[in-house]
């Protein structure tokens, strides 16, 4: 019997048969693992707590061909708050998404599990705003990803460029300058502000960002700019990003 023993997040999760889910769950040294949860809806399971999303639990898992099968779990944290706000379940099933299509299976990756517990820690327990917690993990996870965008130079002609505005380029992955952006013609305007904070979000470690405050404006740049660099590079739309999309919208 093939017995595993692994901390993991709940990515998300599928009810099926009665009382069962199918659980999507994220183990820093295993990846992207599938995992059945059986008779997990009942309320007198033990396994209850830990198959809903966002939670973080040590589990003990079964390997059946597959699939895994749990057998024991331990909830360390629920992150509860971002269930109970609209807002930041928004904002968090948007995260969840996007480390879903960032990891693989059976490929561990501590970086992103780490960086998705301090993020999931700050949406539900911290004073920023969601929407600011969430342009910090997706820059984040640009650079896990090997897509760190170059912020200094253009990236047509190499020249550090002295003039506003400046352009961020998906395709090319950073800054063009004005004249280059004539040819090119993909560019989101972006001015130094955001370039800096962009820098900035880049080069310090993930734990000392809680108490980073985004000014309207470079909100929102990141807002276009990064989703929209996000999905090119993951080649797929995610789907809850609609969702925040409406909220701001007002429904």
């Amino acid at each position: 019997m093939n017995i595993v023993r692994t901390e993991g997040v709940v990515l998300r999760y599928t009810n099926f048969k009665e009382a069962d889910r199918m659980l999507t769950v994220f183990s820093p040294d295993r990846g992207k693992m599938q995992v059945l949860a059986r008779g997990c809806r009942k309320p007198s399971s033990r396994l209850l707590a830990a198959s809903q999303v966002f939670c973080y639990a040590d589990y003990v898992f079964i390997k059946s061909k597959e699939i895994y099968i749990a057998t024991q779990a331990e909830v360390k944290n629920s992150f509860y708050n971002i269930r109970n706000d609209v807002e930041r379940l928004a904002y968090g099933t948007y995260i969840l998404n996007l480390t879903e299509e960032a990891v693989n299976y059976e490929e561990g990756n501590f970086r992103l599990f780490y960086m998705l517990l301090h993020t999931l820690s700050h949406l539900a327990y911290g004073e920023v705003s969601p929407e600011d917690i969430t342009h910090i993990f997706e820059l984040k996870l640009i650079d896990v990803l090997g897509y760190r965008p170059v912020l200094d130079r253009c990236l047509v002609c190499g020249e550090k460029p002295e003039s506003n505005p400046l352009f961020f380029s998906a395709s090319q992955g950073g800054i063009i300058c004005p004249q280059c952006n004539n040819d090119i013609k993909d560019g989101y305007t972006i001015h130094r502000s955001t370039l800096q904070t962009m820098r900035y979000i880049l080069d310090v470690d993930i734990r000392r960002l809680g108490g980073l405050k985004f000014s309207q404006f470079v909100r929102d740049e990141l807002d276009s700019i990064l989703s929209y660099y996000l999905s090119h590079r993951l080649e797929k739309s995610i789907k809850a990003r609609q969702f925040i999309n409406q909220l701001k919208c007002g429904g």
